[in-house]
């Protein structure tokens, strides 16, 4: 039933998609005056056709999509003279470029209705992987380290051993969750002991060889039906590897330590900002004394304040000759501890501070060579005469950093909604974006292609499409019409694309005509949109095939 749900959803996505890119060809030739000799729903064998005027609209045997037939479109061989004025190839380019262009255009302003009723009811936002750090930041994305459960159903293992929604599993045999294919082989082979995080708590449970054959021995006997791929009865948040940063090594007589630092921990955020690198961490963490870390333990996070040991100074990288730096005895690589006692741990810090005391007698505290001396400076026109920079040591403060993905749920996304008369605005906004963001990585999976021969992982083809259109359909109207609206644009930016077969392709040959003063010979027309026709076979192909391997894996 799973497997009709989607290809049905499939075909009806699928079919919308391409009705309302045929629907525009269709439009645009009907106001032009060029003759449609017939708009079908589906393919042929036909079931039913009716004729009106010049048009023979027809619904065909094979349920998927449609098509337009215009006259003249492939040849201009056979037109009759009563029927000449009304071919599309003896239009002009420009009306003939109009009606290429309404499909795609037809395909944009359908994902522009769409996005409007979704940003109107409530709707979640189209990220892209840029997107993603940014919405974490605002609130948008909700996140929860480790694999959260979902459900937990009552037909499963996991329910009648207590485990509860909101559980997160921290690890099984000892043994840390990192990878969410080990979840798969846990689900369908769920014997092992638990550590499960609740409510700041870490319980345990043991689920052993012989509760899983009583377990089975049970259903059978009651007539039940197992599903033999998730016996455990879970379902986790959606879960991918998230960027952080992990305590490799802390000194037990260090700072952070006391504070309630320890290693394998992994740092959240400092002051309530997120941190995703080491760097994001230096950032954070210059010319404060304490802050606030949340770090992630033992399937929870936890708040600490810990003083934190800046490792960012400041030094003098060159000095300008009599000026009162100079004067003073400054000299290069001289590190400036600080000024009236105050610190700095950047340069413009310490510029903002020197032109606030604009002819004032400052002390500067200089570190040279170990030896700690003083200077008395007083600025002129806001400036002493040194050029600074960041000096960033190694820090000595007993435990160290690294860069690491951490197994993450996304718990939740915040909708976007707005107004009705302001939904069809941002609707524009991000139909344009997506488009563009479409475009970009049609170009660079086109450039992987010839450079390595290799099809990019994220690409998907109609298998891949198939059952993203079967979930998103299962998760509901509004994440089912959100996805129609990304098919519909990214079926419209390929369409555009010079590529021979496509309305690109033809495109480019009435261009082509514009330049030479002449039409290229239809003949020699359909051999290369038939050569592009042939290309997208064998892609589509691989495809499919690269499809269906990641379904078997």
């Amino acid at each position: 039933m799973n497997i009709l749900f989607t290809i049905g959803a499939f075909v009806i996505v699928f079919s919308i998609l391409v009705l309302a890119h045929e629907f525009g060809h269709f439009i645009a030739a009907k106001r032009s005056g060029i003759k449609v000799e017939e708009f079908g729903i589906g393919f042929p064998p036909r079931l039913w056709k009716k004729k009106k005027g010049d048009t023979i609209y027809s619904i065909n045997a094979i349920p998927f999509g449609g098509f337009v037939k215009l006259l003249g479109m492939d040849s201009k061989k056979g037109i009759s003279k009563h029927n000449q004025l009304k071919s599309f190839s003896n239009r002009s380019m420009r009306t003939r470029a109009k009606v290429m262009v309404a499909g795609v255009v037809m395909n944009f302003l359908l994902a522009w209705v769409l996005i409007s009723i979704g940003f109107i009811v409530g709707m979640e936002p189209l990220l892209t992987s840029e997107d993603v750090l940014p919405a974490v930041d605002n609130g948008v994305i909700k996140l929860q380290e480790g694999p959260m459960m979902k459900v937990v159903a009552g037909s499963g293992m996991a329910e009648g051993i207590g485990f509860q929604i909101g559980d997160v599993l921290v690890s099984v045999d000892g043994k840390k969750i990192d990878d969410p294919t080990e979840l798969v082989a846990l689900m369908a082979n769920p014997a092992g002991k638990y550590e499960v995080a609740r409510g700041g708590d870490v319980m345990k449970y043991e689920i052993t060889a012989q509760d899983v054959a009583d377990y089975r021995e049970v259903a059978s006997l009651n007539g039940k039906k197992l599903s033999e791929e998730n016996l455990l009865g879970v379902s986790f948040y959606n879960l991918f590897n998230f960027p952080r940063v992990k305590v490799y090594e802390i000194d037990k007589e260090s700072p952070f330590y006391k504070a309630g630092l320890r290693a394998n921990d992994v740092i959240i955020s400092v002051n309530g900002k997120q941190a995703y690198s080491v760097n994001d961490y230096l950032e954070l963490t210059d010319g404060i004394n304490e802050a606030v870390f949340t770090v992630y333990r033992d399937g929870a996070r936890q708040d600490f304040i810990i003083p934190v040991d800046s490792t960012k100074r400041v030094i003098v990288s060159g000095v300008v000759q009599d000026k009162p730096a100079s004067e003073a005895g400054i000299l290069e690589r001289d590190v400036i501890v600080s000024i009236n006692g105050k610190k700095f741990n950047n340069p413009e810090d310490l510029v903002a501070f020197i032109e606030a005391n604009d002819g004032e007698k400052l002390l500067f505290a200089i570190n040279r060579d170990s030896t700690e001396i003083y200077k008395e400076i007083t600025p002129v026109e806001g400036k002493v005469g040194v050029y600074l920079s960041g000096l960033f040591t190694p820090s000595s403060s007993g435990f160290s950093l690294y860069d690491a993905d951490q197994l993450t749920s996304v718990t939740s996304i915040v909708n976007e909604r707005y107004p009705f008369y302001t939904a069809p605005y941002h609707a524009l906004k991000e139909v344009y974006r997506t488009a563009k963001i479409t475009g970009i990585m049609f170009i660079d999976m086109v450039k992987g292609l010839i450079t390595s021969g290799e099809i990019s992982e994220g690409v998907a083809g109609p298998v891949g499409i198939a059952k993203m259109t079967g979930d998103f359909a299962r998760e509901g109207i509004i994440p089912f019409i959100r996805f129609i609206a990304l098919l519909s644009i990214s079926l419209g930016v390929l369409n555009i694309l010079p590529f021979p077969a496509l309305d690109g392709g033809k495109l480019l040959f009435i261009l082509i005509e514009l330049v030479l003063g002449r039409p290229v010979p239809s003949k020699w027309e359909n051999y290369v949109h038939m050569f592009g026709y042939v290309l997208i076979l064998a892609l589509i192909v691989a495809v499919t095939y690269q499809d269906i391997i990641k379904a078997i894996a």
